[in-house]
């Protein structure tokens, strides 16, 4: 049972008598659980269709048949017999009835916080599984239409939350709802310095919020009681909302973190290939309109042998046609612009030599410059320009 609710025990008796009822207060008041009390006629029954409900079952039962169908009805729920004689199936704990309310009490308490430290372990468990496969999926994603679709699946799939919303801030410094689960269009206009959202992109910290309608930062009457806000680098929030007050713990916020994590590195790979790509498509402008010779290299890794993509057309009229596609060690004649366009790619700053090519007025001497691009992918890239030597 989710330890965000209170413990229930299931008190299984011989018979309604004011002694066992007596009993079962005592407990109740002991313990704060909720005792559930029924006799064995109705017990298993019970225990078959509520189990999943049920923390705790006491029997206080001394008939072994009645103690060994509990034990088979209850499963990983802990079973503890309160009673003098030992049961001959395996159960969680035997209590003597000597020991009084207060011994059976102290052990039914240890044994729901066992099981609920075991059930919050499984469950933990399986929500990074889960998420595990959406991680994954953020990282190869390739829009930000895809980022919002998988953060939306992880919350409401892997987490189980129900009411999420991914909100990213543009230019004007106001939240856009990219991505959620609300019925319709979210007709909301909200910057960040206003409500619950905008406090986590400000501070960019993780709010878990009890109460949204007592939270200082409560912009608006609406349908939420409390949630759970954490910041996405500085895109914007994922939140989640409940109706219910007290609803959301650390755990959940930690759940939701893994995800936004992610999320945040997406969003900021595509935000620098974006930006990558305007660079190049910007270079690739000037590669064309350019009057000296030029060319593109790029390389997929750096033990590959990188590949001549293209020249413009002062290449051309200069050398001939170019074997553009064809590695760099067959596309250039010299061992120079082989070693340039080669060993010399992957530097970081512009690398310059000298060389003799054949053109229409014979060999003449050049200077080669090698402009390295940045690039997310390939690996590396760089335009080579090729400048004639004038003669002095």
């Amino acid at each position: 049972m989710s330890a965000s609710h209170r413990p229930r025990v299931l008190f299984v008796i011989p018979d309604r008598s004011d002694r066992d009822d007596s009993k079962a207060a005592d407990l109740e008041r002991e313990t704060d659980h909720e005792v559930v009390v029924r006799p064995p006629a109705t017990a298993a029954e019970f225990l078959r269709e509520l189990g999943p409900t049920i923390d705790c079952v006491v029997c206080a039962v001394t008939d072994p048949d009645c103690v060994e169908a509990l034990s088979a009805d209850a499963g990983e729920v802990p079973l503890v017999v309160y009673g003098d004689e030992v049961p001959p199936v395996p159960v969680g704990d035997v209590v003597a009835t000597d020991g009084g309310t207060g011994e059976l009490a102290a052990r039914v308490t240890a044994r729901v916080e066992q099981a609920r430290k075991r059930d919050e372990l499984t469950e933990a468990n399986a929500k990074l599984s889960a998420l595990n496969t959406y991680t994954r999926e953020l990282t190869g994603c390739a829009t930000v239409e895809e980022v919002s679709d998988t953060v939306v699946d992880a919350v409401t799939n892997a987490l189980g939350h129900g009411r999420v919303v991914l909100a990213m801030v543009d230019d004007d410094d106001e939240f856009y709802p990219y991505g959620h689960t609300f019925p319709g269009e979210i007709d909301v206009t909200m910057t960040v310095d206003e409500g619950v959202a905008g406090r986590t992109y400000r501070t960019g910290e993780t709010q878990i919020v009890d109460d949204y309608r007592s939270d200082p930062d409560c912009a608006r009457e609406i349908d939420v009681r409390s949630a759970v806000s954490v910041p996405v680098g500085d895109h914007g929030i994922v939140q989640v909302t409940s109706g219910r007050v007290g609803v959301f713990d650390e755990r959940d916020a930690e759940f939701l973190e893994i995800v936004a994590s992610h999320a945040g590195e997406a969003l900021s790979r595509l935000r620098r290939e974006a930006e990558l790509r305007l660079e190049r498509d910007s270079l690739h402008a000037f590669f064309d309109g350019i009057s000296s010779p030029a060319v593109y290299v790029e390389a997929d890794a750096p033990e590959e042998d990188p590949t001549l993509r293209e020249v413009n057309s002062a290449y051309e009229r200069a050398f001939g046609d170019a074997p553009v596609g064809s590695p760099v060690s067959r596309a250039f004649p010299t061992d120079t612009e082989r070693r340039l366009f080669g060993d010399d790619l992957h530097s970081a700053e512009t690398v310059t030599r000298q060389v003799e090519r054949e053109t229409d007025d014979g060999v003449e001497p050049f200077t080669v410059g090698v402009v390295p691009v940045r690039a997310a992918a390939p690996e590396s890239a760089a335009f080579g320009v090729y400048t004639r030597e004038e003669p002095e």
